[in-house]
């Protein structure tokens, strides 16, 4: 294929793909405040200043200004595998973490490091450096944060020491897994709704193992929805075969299912165990699958619309 040509089709798709994404970009509009959606617009423009517009996406974002909401899917989680598995809450006293994907407001390192972590280190190719320091996340996000991790855990440090321990022990690079570096083993690797959206996730789980200490607790929530429709988490999906969807919608999400995440761990050698969370069979049978997945994939695992993938560690070798 000429050059040309490639560049023609690279086009289409963008174009095919900005299509498909403008009726959930018109409902954020209607959904979310003013001044959130001026930050959005702004961050898409090439000359804007991406701390200052990532900054006011979180001061103006009501759901990333919740305190407790970040450290809560974690409780959450956990509170679920102890009803269903013989689940030993993770003790971050003295640990050496990793999480996937942390976003913005640096995931659940700040609860790793209030709880006792020696060490947080994070991963994500969209972390902005200087914007978790920036004075106004500090006072719209960080002073509640930690007050609400006291009340959730009791008051395991002030509030100058839990800011000096984020300063000491936590640290994020906008990197994937495969250049990433955190100078230890891990002993705990975590990650909410992340998985999904790596592209060559079987290389990036390869270079995971290679972090992770032989006894490392794993906890990843992953979600197989479509991230537009939580009525119906698997339209478009399956309505179309991978290569179409790519092409229409972009590659936010990897399109891998259920038993491709495990089979992804299990090729890393990572010892993982997959907990099904929610699997609403209706809503698959709710809509019209193209011939492709019910080729690929049985009912029951297209019907998981999210999972958790726990386990002790990497398997030793014998």
């Amino acid at each position: 294929m000429k050059r040309n040509e490639a560049n023609d089709l690279n086009g289409a798709a963008m174009n095919l793909g900005a299509i498909g994404n403008f009726a959930h970009r018109l409902k954020l509009v209607r959904e979310l405040p003013p001044r959130l959606v001026y930050a959005k617009i702004a961050k898409r423009l090439p000359w804007s200043d991406r701390r200052a517009v990532r900054v006011a996406e979180i001061v103006h974002s009501p759901k990333d200004l919740k305190p407790d909401r970040l450290f809560g899917f974690f409780r959450t989680q956990e509170a679920l595998l102890q009803e269903r598995i013989a689940w030993q809450p993770i003790d971050f006293i003295g640990r050496n973490v990793i999480e996937i994907g942390p976003g913005p407001l640096a995931g659940c390192g700040p609860m790793a490091i209030f709880r006792g972590a020696a060490q947080v280190y994070g991963v994500d190719p969209d972390w902005i450096e200087g914007v978790f320091d920036d004075p106004a996340v500090e006072e719209a996000y960080l002073r509640p944060h930690h007050a609400a991790l006291a009340e959730a855990f009791g008051p395991l440090m002030d509030y100058d020491t839990f800011r000096g321990r984020l300063t000491d022990g936590l640290k994020i690079e906008a990197v994937g897994l495969e250049q990433a570096s955190p100078g230890f083993k891990a002993d705990v690797v975590m990650s909410n709704s992340c998985l999904e959206h790596i592209d060559g996730l079987d290389a990036s789980l390869r270079a995971l193992a290679t972090l992770s200490a032989p006894d490392a607790r794993f906890m990843h929530l992953v979600n197989f929805g479509n991230h537009r429709n939580r009525e119906s988490p698997f339209e478009t999906i399956y309505e179309m075969r991978p290569a179409e969807y790519r092409v229409k919608f972009g590659g936010h999400i990897n399109l891998l299912r259920a038993s491709d995440m495990q089979g992804s761990f299990v090729g890393a050698e990572i010892d993982t165990k997959m907990i099904v969370v929610d699997q609403p069979t209706d809503k698959v049978e709710a809509i019209r699958l193209h011939p492709y997945w019910r080729e690929h994939y049985e009912m029951d695992d297209l019907a998981v619309r999210t999972a958790l993938f726990v386990g002790p560690g990497r398997e030793v070798e014998t």
